[in-house]
């Protein structure tokens, strides 16, 4: 009877598994985040399959005869390098939502060698049984390895966790704050399991914990989808009033509201075609990236609609200055001989005063992109008339 409520905890937790895999590989044109996300998935459905049969064989569920001890073996051994690859893919799944990790900056060679470590324990262990031992009874025991292994896991997993944790505390959008928040509790999931094995096989934790971060991964993502702009990738306009509304009523320095839109875009579409305005809006939106990237809090960047974008950003009016010209400067970058077109942004800046609505402020911002515009237009057409001349 036990054997059979302990696989049945397993086939459950595939079946979850399978859903999320099934629904997060649904997406036509998938982010990298969410193909990090199918790798945790299908490594761990693997791990969940692979504990559900040796379940199945070892408490005599299914009677496989005498090659018993070679397949449990090798059900087992499965066992240890996909949990060894489920949590690695979660490890670099946790590096892919931060825009400067180490895994961008060239070292996966790095992330693959700490996943080798493990694996290799597993493998040798084929010879050695210092990670576990099945009897000729088919009694299943672990060993001291098994311990080493589950703490090296528990070690890199929680390094990885503080990144993010460090990274979330430079978040200034609360729904991204909250799912790198929730990302970091997956060593939890280890140490719990390495704790609850020591009082034996008939729990099975790890699957239960790690299925509920994963149903947890699954509905953070959602959520932050449902406030993200589809093409850019930025915060969608829906996003950017309610952040604002709550910036407005919970903020220590003064707000700034920065609003650019991309001079010409109309241009750019009706000369190279819509795709091509689409590609100048997704530079924009990487430039605004860039730009912000190396503030300690930072700045909320969202698409407001068409080819304006809004920087929402609390701080000095030194800290906007900066801002300003390294938006002017990161978009400038994306200029180039492979691009027919120019990438130009005019920028209109406006201050919360107290008692504004999100509206004013906003309107604000926009007056002021407005005259910033006129004058680029102005500018534009006495150039144009002297060339003419």
């Amino acid at each position: 009877m036990e054997g059979i409520l302990y696989a049945e905890v397993y086939l459950i937790c595939m079946i979850v598994a399978g859903l999320l895999l099934f629904w997060t590989s649904r997406a036509r044109l998938q982010s990298t985040s969410e193909r990090w996300l199918q790798a945790v998935l299908v490594t761990f459905l693997a791990n969940f399959t692979a504990n559900l049969f040796f379940t199945l064989f070892s408490r005599g569920l299914i009677d496989i005869g005498p090659q018993y001890i070679a397949v449990s073996y090798a059900l087992k051994t499965l066992y240890f390098i996909t949990l060894d690859i489920g949590v690695f893919a979660w490890c670099g799944y946790a590096e892919n939502e931060q825009h400067n990790s180490f895994l961008k900056r060239g070292h996966k060679g790095l992330h693959i060698l700490l996943l080798a470590v493990p694996i290799v324990i597993v493998l040798i262990n084929l010879w050695t049984k210092h990670t576990f031992s099945i009897g000729a009874n088919g009694e299943y025991k672990r060993a001291w390895a098994y311990h080493i292994q589950m703490i090296y896991l528990f070690l890199c997993s929680t390094v990885f966790s503080i990144r993010l944790m460090q990274h979330a505390r430079r978040e200034s959008d609360p729904i991204r704050y909250s799912r790198l928040r929730t990302l970091a509790t997956f060593p939890i999931c280890i140490l719990t399991a390495w704790i609850f094995s020591l009082l034996g096989e008939s729990i099975p934790v790890i699957c239960v914990c790690i299925t509920i971060e994963l149903l947890c991964f699954y509905v953070t993502g959602v959520n932050l989808q449902v406030s993200v702009d589809k093409l850019t990738q930025v915060n969608n306009r829906q996003n950017l009033l309610s952040y604002l509304s709550y910036k407005i009523n919970n903020h220590e320095e003064t707000i700034y509201l920065i609003m650019m839109d991309v001079d010409e875009f109309k241009t750019i579409n009706d000369t190279y075609g819509h795709l091509a305005g689409d590609d100048a809006l997704t530079c924009v939106a990487k430039a605004l990236k860039q730009a912000c990237a190396q503030f300690k809090k930072r700045p909320f960047i969202a698409r407001y609609g068409g080819d304006e974008f809004v920087v929402i950003l609390e701080g000095t009016a030194d800290d906007v200055a900066v801002v300003e010209e390294r938006i002017q400067t990161e978009a400038a970058s994306f200029n180039g001989p492979d691009r027919p077109y120019v990438i130009g942004l005019s920028i209109g800046i406006a201050a919360y005063v107290q008692g504004m609505t999100t509206q004013e402020l906003i309107a604000a911002a926009d007056e002021e992109l407005y005259k910033i515009k006129y004058a680029h237009k102005k500018e534009t057409g006495r150039k144009r008339g002297q060339d003419q001349w």
